[in-house]
C-alpha cells in the first residue's frame, strides 16, 4: 500500500511537471507571436485606421439624404508609401448600383494620373470587395488588397478568381496575376465581423446602424491618439493624419462637430 502509495505521488508529480511546461510552452509561443509584429504590419494598420476614421468623419445618417452605403477604399503607392486618394460607395447621390468605393477609387486615380495600371499599388477597403471591384482591381494590376470587415455574401471574389478547377469536368484555370486579398488583423476587423454576424442583419444595412458607427468611433480614437511602435513609420503616420484632418475637407463635407 506504501509502495502504491509513493508511485501516485510520482505520477502526479510529474504530472504536473509536464503540465506546468505546457503552461510555460503556450505562454513563450504567444509571446514570440506577438513579437511577430512587424514594421510592415504597423503600417497596413495605419492605413486600415485612416480608412476607417474616414468613414466615421463622413459618416451618412441613413434618416437624411446619403452620398451611399457607409463603405470606402484608401489607396496607397506602396513603393513611395504615398497616399494617393481616397473614394466611397455613392449608390445614393449617383443612382448608379455600380458606384462601390473601390470601382471609384481605381477609375478616378487612373483617368487623372494616366498611369496605365496600379502596379504598385495596395487599397485598403473598410469591407471586403466584391465580384466586380474584384476583377477590376485584377485587370489594373493592384497587387493587394486589405479588407476591414468580411462580406459574408459577396465576399471571398479573388479567392474564386484564384481557385483552380481544372481536374474537375469542365473546370477551369485559375485566373492569372490575380490580386491577392487579406483581412486586417487589427481588433476593429473582428468587432466588426463579430457585430455584423450578432445582428443578423445584411451588411450594408448594417453598415448604416448605430452599432456599425459605435466601433468605427472606436477606430477613430485609436487612430487619432496612436502612437508608432517603429519610430521609421512615425512619418507616415503623420501623413495619414494630414490627409485625414486637412486633404479630406477638399472631397466630403466632415461632420461639423469633428472639425
Amino acid at each position: 500500500m506504501h509502495l502504491f502509495a509513493q508511485r501516485r505521488w510520482k505520477y502526479l508529480f510529474l504530472s504536473f511537471i509536464l503540465l506546468f511546461a505546457s503552461i510555460t510552452h503556450c505562454s513563450d509561443t504567444n509571446n514570440h507571436a506577438g513579437n511577430n509584429y512587424t514594421q510592415n504590419d504597423e503600417i497596413n494598420d495605419i492605413y486600415m485606421f485612416l480608412t476607417y476614421s474616414i468613414l466615421y468623419k463622413t459618416w451618412q445618417d441613413p434618416s437624411k439624404e446619403v452620398i451611399g452605403k457607409n463603405i470606402g477604399a484608401l489607396l496607397v503607392n506602396t513603393t513611395k508609401d504615398k497616399i494617393l486618394g481616397f473614394n466611397r460607395n455613392a449608390h445614393s447621390s449617383t443612382n448608379n448600383t455600380t458606384q462601390h468605393a473601390e470601382t471609384r477609387l481605381m477609375q478616378s486615380y487612373l483617368s487623372k494620373c494616366e498611369c496605365g495600371d496600379l502596379a504598385d499599388c495596395i487599397i485598403y477597403a473598410s469591407l471586403e470587395p466584391c465580384a466586380m471591384c474584384s476583377g477590376m482591381m485584377t485587370i489594373s494590376k493592384v497587387k493587394e488588397t486589405i479588407y476591414g470587415e468580411t462580406d459574408p455574401w459577396g465576399g471571398k471574389a479573388l479567392e474564386r478568381l484564384s481557385l483552380d478547377s481544372s481536374e474537375l469536368p469542365d473546370g477551369y484555370f485559375p485566373y492569372p496575376d490575380v490580386t491577392i486579398s487579406r483581412a486586417s488583423n487589427c481588433i476593429i476587423r473582428k468587432e466588426l465581423d463579430e457585430a455584423q454576424k450578432e445582428s443578423g442583419i445584411f451588411i450594408y444595412k448594417f453598415l448604416m446602424t448605430g452599432k456599425a458607427k459605435e466601433i468605427y468611433k472606436k477606430a477613430y480614437n485609436i487612430f487619432i491618439n496612436y502612437e508608432v511602435k517603429y519610430k521609421v513609420n512615425q512619418i507616415i503616420y503623420d501623413n495619414a493624419r494630414d490627409f485625414l484632418e486637412r486633404e479630406l475637407e477638399k472631397y466630403y463635407r466632415v461632420h461639423e462637430e469633428l472639425r
